[in-house]
Order: structure tokens, then sequence, then C-alpha cells
């Protein structure tokens, strides 16, 4: 509100205010303005919504002065109409997405990595006021494929699908065709329909990670034409093994390292996946790097170079993701880097995303990854993992 307009009120109350008492005035109401402006700000950019429509406000601003003379009072009262846009910022506080319903249709498994991604669907969800699932199917192709159609016949507001393999392409594009939302999340497949795309640049997350890993074994003195890596992965020939592992591989032809193996580690059990990888490091002395393809693989490694009898830092090691034993490992040196793709906000932005597209054919692709993290950048990082965060 403009200070001309109080002085105005105050002349039709007699001038009964002193000057500085108008001026004090008009400052109170003017903050209250600024403060539901940014409000209104932050709520229209989050989550404005045709399916909440502004309410139109009246705030009245109550102001008391004594004027001249012991013992009397006079009081001006001054009301304004805020606009719609202030208003629409309660609206959109009012759960923009009640009544939407989500799906995420993943191959992940009951383990720490998708715990994360599920608690940031289920934050996300319950701050915009929508109802989510998720199906985790444990590596399982034709279980995801199966989880995906019944998704569609209940005709969610969208599904957020992990692409984890180029048969996907028709089914999305089936999807798509009737009016059902498709976009991915996690994983993606070049030349899938899909709307949009959530999730690391998975190539260029394993070329960081392979090159610093890399790089730390030559300063050790290791010789390049000497080198053996090994990479393990929860299910070979899953789109984000594949592609990392072209990243990874892309580092290994600049430091002039030729031999390497692809190790398949049985899936997503983690007692599976640390036998595997115990047996290789046994059966496999040659072995100087190892870079887990996923996050299971290498949450397991710090335990398997540990059975191995392996020191810290013998075999220079690194990966992928945030999961606790990949945190102690960084702290006890046997993990050098891993790379965190911040999956919290797949999960989160699953959501945001899906409803923004509901509401007004919102396309965002989200690099979520490439983050990478060692010994002297675990804090934030082991500080948020216990909570499901990070």
């Amino acid at each position: 509100m403009k200070r001309g307009k109080i002085e105005r009120l105050m002349e039709e109350a007699g001038e009964l205010m002193s000057r500085r008492d108008a001026l004090s005035s008009a400052a109170k109401i003017a903050l209250g303005a600024v403060i539901a402006g940014v409000v209104a700000g932050v709520g229209g950019y989050l989550a404005g919504s045709q399916a909440t429509p502004p309410k139109t406000t009246t705030v009245t601003k109550t102001v008391t002065s004594t004027v001249a003379g012991p013992g009397v009072e006079k009081t001006v009262t001054v009301t304004e109409t805020l606009l719609s846009t202030i208003t629409g910022a309660a609206a959109a506080c009012e759960r923009p997405a009640e009544g939407m319903y989500f799906r995420l249709v993943t191959h992940g498994g009951d383990d720490p990595f998708w715990a994360v991604v599920k608690k940031g669907m289920q934050d996300a969800a319950k701050l915009y006021g929508c109802k989510a699932d998720i199906d985790l199917c444990g590596g399982d192709l034709a279980l995801q494929q199966k989880r995906f159609k019944e998704a569609v016949a209940m005709k969610p507001t969208a599904i957020a699908l992990v692409i984890n393999d180029p048969s996907w392409a028709p089914l999305v594009q089936e999807a798509l065709d009737k009016g059902v939302p498709v976009f991915g999340i996690n994983n993606d497949w070049e030349g899938n329909p899909r709307l949009f795309y959530i999730g690391q640049n998975e190539v260029r997350a394993g070329y960081i990670i392979g090159k610093r890993i890399f790089e730390t074994g030559i300063k050790k003195g290791i010789d390049p034409e000497k080198a053996h890596l090994v990479m393990p992965v929860e299910v070979p020939g899953a789109a984000y093994g594949v592609q990392r592992s072209k990243g990874i591989l892309k580092a290994a032809e600049e430091y002039g390292i030729k031999s390497y193996e692809i190790l398949d580690a049985g899936g997503l059990e983690m007692t599976t996946v640390e036998q595997r990888e115990t047996s290789y490091f046994l059966a496999h002395p040659e072995t100087t790097f190892a870079i887990g393809l996923g996050g299971i693989v290498t949450d397991r490694l710090t335990t398997a170079l540990k059975n191995a009898g392996k020191k810290p830092g013998e075999i220079v090691a690194g990966g992928f993701d945030t999961c606790p034993g990949t945190l102690q490992g960084l702290k006890e040196g046997y993990i050098e880097a891993t790379i965190d793709q911040q999956q919290y906000l797949q999960g989160y932005f699953a959501i945001v995303c899906g409803y923004l597209y509901a509401w007004a054919g919102f396309a965002p692709n989200i690099d979520t990854g490439g983050y990478l993290v060692d010994k002297d950048t675990i804090g934030i990082i082991e500080k948020f993992s216990p909570l499901h965060v990070r």
C-alpha cells in the first residue's frame, strides 16, 4: 500500500495521527504486503494450478493512535483487498495435486538406494496432496512390464518409468496413445518415445568416476599396461550399466588401460553380490581397479575387499551412489570416490513434474547426477543418508 493512500485516510479521520505515526503505520502495512507477495511468488511458481483457482481475500489492517489529550484514543481502520495472485499462494498450499494419482514403475529392489527414491516420492506426494505408489520389481524385466501394463489400465495421472531396455519403446507408445502420460526416471534409452527424463547422464557420470579412479591409481604407481579393471553390475545388459561402462571405458582408453571385465553380480540381493565380488577378487589377483556400475555392487565392494584380504587402496575402487556401505568404504579408504546421482530428486521430481505436466504440459528434462563424492565431501551425504534423503 502506498504512503499517500494512508495519508488520505488519516486526513479523513480528522488528522488524528501525527505524521510520524502515519509513516510508522505505512511501514508496517507495507511489510505485510511484501511478505504476502513473496509467499505468493514462491507458491505460484512451485504449485499454482487451474485446479485450485485463486480466491478473493480481504485483509484488514487496524492502526490505533493516541491523539493529543490524556486518555483519548481514536481508531483508524485501513482496509485493502489483496490481488488474487497473492491469495493464489494460499490456494497453492492447499494440496494442489489433490485427486491425482502417480505410479512409479521401476526395476529397483528393497535396498538402500531405492529407499531414498521412495522417500523422495512420498515427501512430494505429501506436500502436493496426491496419491503415489512405487513398484520395485527386483531387476525382473518381465515383472516390471507386467506392472506397467497394470498401471496403464488404471489410468493414473502419469507414470514415471525406469526405461532400462529397448523393448519398452512400443509399450510406452501404446500408453501414450491411450492418453496416459509416461516419462522416464533413473534409466533412459535412446529412441524411447517417453515425454521427458529425470535422472543423470550415465555416460558422462561413468567418464567422471573412471577418470578419478584411473588417475589415482597411476599416481600410486600402477602400470596402465599391466592394470586390470573389473566392473561388477547387478543386472547385466540393463541400460544404466551399459551406459556407465561406456563412459568408464572411454576414460580407460585415455589412460591406456586395456584389460577389463564386466562381472555379473547376480542381481539385487546384497549377500549374493558380496559373495560374487569376494570370489572374483580371490580368483583374480591381477585386479588393480574395481568400479561398481550400480549402487548395490558399490556398497558391497568394501566388505568384499576385506573378505579377500585386501588393504585399503590396494585395489583402487569406486562406483555409484551413496549407500551406507559405500560411505563406510570412503571413510576407511577402501573406496576412492563415488558418483551421487541424488536419487531422492528422482522420486521427488517424479511427482512434481508429473503434476506440472498434468497442469500445464510442462516436460522438463532434469539431470540429477554426476556429483563426485570422496572423503573430503562426504559430510553432508553422511548427515542425510540415515534419513533416506542422500
